[in-house]
């Protein structure tokens, strides 16, 4: 964290010593909204995985280091605003995410006026909308506008020793032989079964299908075995996806 006029200052020649390449944000405070376009080249972030994001709301800074405490990053909100007919959100890791507001519950059938009045959790859990009492938050949006992308949350989050002998579990229990998993070869089916390769959504879906359950009831069976297997009391949170990308957040004056 810095002040603009440690990075600014008319005699600033270079970056000080401690923004090195093992930077991964960078919070500037207090920045001159006319001094803005100047940071990027101060901060030399002219690379694709180089961002900057800048912000009004000085609170941005809290619900990040909120964020980097998380299990998962990205189901913390950082900033969020209305950008024609998508609802713009900057998450936890500091991706961002384009929700089309006609594919949001509820929200869809706002007055677009009442779509923009929302406010974001202290903690950055969810937005609000106060006029309709409506919460919303990073996976519900997500799921609403991708629902495979929370399947391939909840498969990473497993070893892969543990999804694999939950798999071969499933299917003996079901008396399937691996030739009877319709849209995945023999091969395909042994693979994964002996740790060898990752289960993917797809694969997932196929294992379904086969085993008669929606993709939802699968991950939740899976979720059981290999709770058992590891025997403990709840599912293992992921570990930390570490991001080398260098970003900066700013709060404005």
């Amino acid at each position: 964290m810095a002040l603009a006029s440690e990075l600014m200052g008319r005699d600033r020649l270079r970056l000080p010593d401690w923004v090195d390449t093992d930077t991964r944000y960078l919070v500037v405070l207090d920045v001159p909204e006319q001094a803005v376009l100047r940071l990027a080249s101060t901060l030399r972030l002219h690379k694709p995985d180089r961002r900057l994001q800048v912000c009004r709301d000085p609170s941005v800074v809290k619900r990040l280091v909120i964020a980097l405490k998380r299990p998962a990053p990205w189901e913390g909100i950082l900033d969020a605003y209305v950008f024609n007919d998508s609802l713009v959100v900057v998450l936890g890791d500091m991706s961002v995410g384009e929700f089309p507001v006609g594919r949001l519950p509820k929200v869809r059938r706002f007055e677009p006026a009442v779509v923009s009045r929302f406010e974001i959790d202290s903690a950055g859990s969810y937005l609000h909308w106060p006029d309709r009492d409506v919460h919303m938050g990073p996976s519900q949006m997500l799921q609403a506008v991708d629902p495979m992308h929370l399947a391939d949350v909840e498969i990473r989050r497993y070893e892969l020793e543990n999804v694999s002998r939950a798999l071969l579990d499933m299917r003996h229990d079901r008396q399937l032989k691996q030739t009877e998993i319709p849209g995945l070869s023999e091969r395909h089916v042994r693979r994964l079964e002996k740790e060898e390769i990752r289960l993917t959504v797809e694969a997932a879906d196929k294992f379904a299908r086969a085993l008669e359950l929606t993709l939802s009831e699968f991950l939740d069976e899976l979720s059981e075995r290999i709770t058992a297997l590891r025997g403990t009391v709840g599912p293992k949170r992921p570990r930390e996806q570490v991001d080398e990308r260098r970003n900066a957040v700013l709060t404005g004056s």
